[in-house]
C-alpha cells in the first residue's frame, strides 16, 4: 500500500495528514471537494481513501456508495459527525473505520496509522467462524477480509473442530445453535485441549438472556455478541481479542525463555566463567611465552659482562703461563675474581628461576621488595640501552598478595616503557618509579599515549608496537592486578609521558 487519497475540505487538516503520512513513505494525493475526488478516482487507483463526510459540494457517503469494490479500495472515514445510524450504515458498506476528528488531530492520525499498519502487514491473522448461517459467514468475511484478516468458515461443529486441529487460528467466532452439536458442548471440547486453552472465542447468539450469557462465559467463551450485531462493536471486539491473543503469545514466549534462562542460569554462568578461564589461561600462556623470550634476552645482558671478564681472565692466565710469569699470588687473585663471576651467574639463574616458579599461596610483601626483584631482572637491559631509572620509594606498607605475579606486572610495565623510549628515540630516556603506602607508579618521558587509543590499551591483542607486539602484556597485567590480586591498574598521561599506577589498598 503506497497510494493514499485524502478527501478533506479543510486544507489545514489535509496538509497535516499529508505531512505525517508522507514521513512514513506513502504517496499522498489531495482532494478538497467531492467532484475533484471523483475525477482523481477516474484517473488513478488508490489503495486507501481517507474521507471526510461533509464536503462543500456533497456528502462523502455518496462516494462510498459508488465505489464498486471496497475490498480493493479501502476507506477510513475521518469526520466530526457522530451520527450512530450513519456509522452503522457505513460499516455495512465496508469501511475500515469511523474516526471522529478529535481536538488533538495528531491522535486521530495515530489511529489512521494503526489501521494502515494492520492492513499492510504481510501476515494475515487467521480467524475461524463456526456458524450454520451462510449469510452470517459471508457478512463476517465481508467485514474482516478488507482489514487483512483471513476468515475460514465452517457450517457445522464437527467440520469446525476438524479445521481447528489442522490449522492455527488467532480467534474463533462461534454460533450457539449449530445443527450437529450445541455451542456449549463445542466450547467444552475446545477448552479440554491444552493447545486451545488461551485461544479467544467470541460467541454469537440470537438469544441474550443473563442465564445464557453467564453459561457461555463460564464454559470458556471470552466474549459475547447478540445477533444481529452492531458492525462497529463487532470489529472493535475482533481487533481487541486478536491483539490480546498476540500479546499473550508474546508474553508466554518471553516467560518461557525467562524460565529457561532461570532454570539454566547456574549452568550458563558456570560455562561462561569456564570459557573465560580457559581464554585467560591461553592468553596467560601466550604472555608468559613472550616474556620468556624477553627474560632470555635479559639473562644474556646479565651474563655478558661476567662472561667477558672470565674470558679475559683465561687469556691473562694463558699469556702469563707462556711467558713463565704465572705465580701463586696471581693464580689466587684471578681465581677469586672468577669465583665472584660464577656466583653472579648463579645468582642470576636463581633470580630468573624464582620468577618463573608458580606461586599458589599469597604472602606478605610490599612494593619495595617487589620492585627490588623486578629491578634485579631488568637492570642490565636498561643499562645497555642507556635508559636512566629514577627511583623514589618511601613509607611503603605491607599487604598480602601474590608476589611473583606482581613482579611480572612491574616487569611488563617497565619493559613497555623501555620499548616506547627506544621506538620513539627519546632524548635522555628515563623511567620514573614512585612507590608509597600501597601504591607504585611507573612513568616514562616518552610523550604519552594518544587519546584515540588510551581506552583500548588494556584490550586483549591490542598493541601499539610496530613489530613483535602480542597485545597481551597490558591485558594480562590488568587481569593479574585486578582479578588475581584484588587491586587496581590505571593509566593516565602526564606532562612527561604515560603513567601506570598499581593500587593494592583495600579502600582504593
Amino acid at each position: 500500500m503506497k497510494d493514499i487519497l485524502v478527501i478533506e475540505d479543510s486544507k489545514i487538516i489535509s496538509n497535516i495528514i499529508k505531512k505525517e503520512l508522507s514521513k512514513l513513505g506513502f504517496n499522498i494525493s489531495q482532494a478538497f471537494t467531492l467532484s475533484s475526488a471523483i475525477e482523481l478516482l477516474k484517473e488513478k487507483k488508490f489503495h486507501l481513501i481517507i474521507l471526510d463526510l461533509h464536503l462543500p459540494d456533497g456528502e462523502g457517503s455518496e462516494l462510498i456508495a459508488h465505489i464498486q469494490s471496497l475490498t480493493k479500495t479501502k476507506v477510513v472515514v475521518l469526520t466530526s459527525s457522530q451520527d450512530a445510524e450513519l456509522r452503522e450504515e457505513l460499516f455495512q458498506y465496508g469501511i475500515l473505520d469511523y474516526i471522529i476528528k478529535d481536538k488533538n488531530l495528531l491522535y486521530s492520525i495515530t489511529e489512521i496509522v494503526k489501521i494502515i499498519s494492520n492492513i499492510t502487514t504481510k501476515s494475515k491473522e487467521k480467524i475461524l467462524i463456526i456458524d450454520d448461517s451462510k449469510f452470517i459467514c459471508k457478512q463476517v468475511k465481508t467485514i474482516l477480509e478488507p482489514r487483512n484478516y483471513s476468515v475460514t468458515t465452517s457450517y457445522t461443529a464437527k467440520d469446525g473442530l476438524q479445521k481447528l486441529h489442522k490449522e492455527k487460528f488467532k480467534l474463533v467466532i462461534l454460533d450457539m445453535e449449530l445443527p450437529d452439536i450445541h455451542g456449549i458442548d463445542v466450547l467444552e471440547f475446545i477448552r479440554k485441549d491444552i493447545r486451545f486453552l488461551n485461544l479467544p472465542i467470541l460467541v454469537l447468539s440470537g438469544t441474550s438472556t443473563p442465564e445464557i450469557i453467564r453459561s457461555v462465559l463460564k464454559n470458556g467463551a471470552n466474549d459475547f455478541l447478540k445477533k444481529p450485531f452492531v458492525f462497529e462493536e463487532f470489529i472493535l471486539k475482533i481487533d481487541l481479542w486478536i491483539d490480546y491473543f498476540k500479546k499473550e503469545q508474546e508474553l508466554a514466549e518471553k516467560t518461557f525463555k525467562l524460565q529457561f534462562l532461570n532454570d539454566n542460569l547456574e549452568k550458563l554462568v558456570y560455562e561462561e566463567v569456564e570459557k573465560n578461564r580457559q581464554k585467560d589461561k591461553i592468553m596467560f600462556a601466550q604472555s608468559r611465552q613472550a616474556q620468556m623470550g624477553e627474560m632470555i634476552s635479559m639473562i644474556a645482558h646479565q651474563w655478558r659482562q661476567p662472561l667477558h671478564a672470565m674470558s679475559a681472565a683465561v687469556s691473562v692466565i694463558d699469556l702469563k703461563v707462556k711467558k713463565g710469569q704465572f705465580n701463586y699470588e696471581m693464580s689466587k687473585n684471578i681465581t677469586s675474581k672468577v669465583e665472584q663471576y660464577i656466583q653472579h651467574l648463579s645468582h642470576t639463574i636463581d633470580d630468573f628461576r624464582d620468577f618463573f616458579k608458580p606461586q599458589k599461596e599469597m604472602r606478605i610483601s610490599n612494593f619495595e621488595v617487589i620492585f627490588s626483584k623486578a629491578h634485579t631482572l631488568i637492570e642490565s637491559s636498561l643499562y645497555n640501552k642507556n635508559i636512566k631509572l629514577v627511583i623514589d620509594i618511601e613509607d611503603v606498607q605491607e599487604f598480602t598478595s601474590y608476589e611473583n605475579e606482581l613482579v611480572q606486572v612491574i616487569l611488563n610495565l617497565i619493559k613497555n616503557a623501555e620499548d616506547v623510549l627506544i621506538e620513539r628515540n627519546t632524548k635522555n630516556p628515563t623511567i620514573f618509579v614512585t612507590a608509597k603506602d600501597y601504591t607504585i607508579s611507573i612513568e616514562d618521558n616518552g610523550g604519552g599515549i594518544t587519546d584515540d587509543i588510551i581506552d583500548k590499551i588494556f584490550n586483549p591483542y591490542f598493541s601499539t608496537k610496530s613489530k613483535n607486539g602480542t597485545g597481551l602484556g597490558l591485558y594480562m597485567s590488568k587481569v593479574i592486578t585486578e582479578q588475581h590480586c584484588s587491586g587496581k591498574l590505571i593509566v593516565a598521561n602526564t606532562p612527561r609521558g604515560a603513567k601506570f599506577t598499581i593500587n593494592l589498598n583495600e579502600d582504593k
